[in-house]
């Protein structure tokens, strides 16, 4: 009997953090959730293209400059169901975006101070990084 675990595979995904002066953006979804912007990349898909069609696809924000790489993140749910790898990339920009929500998200420029005490991220190893 096959053990369906082993016919599984982790899925990639990219993720955006987009720094303007001192602030982060950071997404607050319906559900309540934060995440930053970016999502699951698509078979045959790059990793720059799938960067590109998701901030089109939930802020209308056309990405120009390529963003530098900040880390991998491994993430398995609890219940062992969903395994991702986050490929995180980093964005510092000069002037404020334009951005319109197109999933019904509130966009939030947020300060470290603000992360911390809304206890977005708790990881302190990763707010410095993406401060820095």
């Amino acid at each position: 009997m096959p053990n369906k675990h082993m016919d599984r595979h982790p899925s990639a995904a990219v993720k955006i953090i987009i720094k303007w002066k001192s602030r982060i953006l950071i997404r607050r979804h319906q559900s309540g959730v934060f995440d930053f912007p970016g999502g699951r990349m698509k078979f045959g898909e790059t990793i720059l293209g799938t960067l590109k069609r998701e901030l089109r696809e939930e802020l209308d924000y056309n990405l120009i400059k390529e963003p530098k790489f900040l880390d991998v993140y491994n993430y398995i749910s609890k219940n062992k169901r969903r395994h991702s790898v986050f490929l995180n990339y980093i964005l510092r920009l000069k002037e404020k975006p334009k951005l319109v929500d197109k999933e019904g998200a509130e966009n939030l420029w947020l300060t470290k101070k603000n992360f911390i005490s809304r206890k977005i991220i708790k990881e302190r190893e990763f707010l410095d990084k993406i401060f820095r």
